[in-house]
């Protein structure tokens, strides 16, 4: 008799505790889920506020078809962020196209 109690007391106890870890697991699968949701809806605004910045640049010194070295010089440090977020092709081709531009030295960098 003992022994049954003692046996539905272990057996209790176990269930308890699995359960206990079951729901533990639970919750730390959706905080990682949700963390992971976060990550990726920062990752895509922060390409989309450098895309906008990137085609600024490009559009202000586009009719002059010359960019100042600072500038273009910010313009490729903003584009290798650009490019490590998986950014498009768009942004390459007018990058491409300000390859060709003349870049004014200025005494800012040096």
């Amino acid at each position: 008799m003992t022994s049954k109690i003692i046996n539905t007391v272990i057996t209790f106890v176990v269930s308890g505790i699995l359960g206990y870890c079951v729901s533990v697991v639970k919750g730390y699968k959706h905080k990682l889920k949700s963390k992971e949701n976060n990550e990726k809806v920062q990752n895509m605004a922060l390409q989309a506020l450098l895309k906008s910045q990137l085609t600024n640049i490009y559009f202000v010194y586009s009719e002059l078809k010359k960019i100042p070295d600072y500038v273009y010089q910010n313009f490729l440090d903003l584009l290798k962020v650009y490019e490590s977020l998986d950014g498009d092709g768009f942004i390459h081709s007018i990058a491409k196209k300000m390859e060709m531009w003349e870049i004014v030295k200025t005494d800012i960098l040096k």
